[in-house]
């Protein structure tokens, strides 16, 4: 068990917005939290990262509690969060973009080695490394902000939303990287809007209604679930 959090609370201005979750990420695998907007997902991975101080609770990573760690010293222990809305940094380059992503690190080749590893999952990253990244597509600017979270080589890779707002052809391609990922063994917390693609992808699977966990269990029986189909999967 690589991330295991217990009884997390979270107030979100004057919103309890998290109420008492207790969830568990898998070395290797990819878990998903789904639920309607509100639900508290967002929340509850920006105080897994330390954007948000738990009220309380215990978040432990590699059997450290690290609830109330600031952001930067969670990315060092490799728990990396790519966030909603992508958040690059529009007026640099998509090669420095990437760079930043290994800000921690000082292992000179393997950064090397891991910028060509991304230029082959996203080619269109090669094709624009000098241009400013606030010059891409949507899609593109995604693949950029997954690249830049890769980049800190995390033990767990936090992905929040990568297909809103995304038209259905990259979608597809985004789901396609996560595939590849998963392959690959990276270990996944993804709080995706498109449940049924989520779901499709995962192992195991959290529902979460009103900031609290109503359902959990492999995903492939949450897909089955007629709770779950009627409320997130068009009946």
């Amino acid at each position: 068990m690589i991330l295991k959090v217990e009884s997390l609370n979270v107030y979100y201005g004057g919103i309890h917005a998290v109420r008492n979750i207790s969830l568990e990420v898998r070395r290797g695998e990819l878990t998903t939290l789904i639920g309607a907007n509100g639900a508290g997902k967002t929340t509850t991975l920006e105080a897994l990262c330390g954007l948000l101080r738990p009220a309380s609770g215990r978040i432990l990573f590699n059997g450290e509690d690290i609830a109330g760690s600031p952001t930067h010293e969670n990315v060092r222990r490799g728990l990396v969060l790519c966030p909603e809305g992508r958040r690059i940094f529009p007026d640099l380059t998509v090669e420095e973009n990437l760079d930043l992503g290994a800000y921690n690190r000082h292992d000179h080749a393997g950064i090397r080695a891991d910028l060509r590893r991304m230029e082959e999952m996203f080619p269109v990253l090669r094709e624009r490394a000098k241009q400013m990244a606030g010059t891409l597509s949507g899609g593109e600017q995604q693949m950029l902000a997954i690249a830049r979270a890769l980049m800190a080589r995390p033990k767990v890779l936090m992905l929040d939303e990568p297909s809103l707002g995304l038209a259905p052809i990259l979608v597809t391609r985004i789901f396609d990287v996560l595939k590849e990922l998963k392959r690959q063994h990276v270990t996944i917390l993804l709080v995706e809007q498109n449940a049924r693609q989520a779901l499709e992808i995962a192992d195991r699977a959290y529902v979460l209604e009103t900031g609290r966990v109503v359902k959990t269990g492999p995903a492939k029986e949450l897909a089955a679930d007629p709770h779950v189909i009627n409320a997130y999967l068009g009946g």
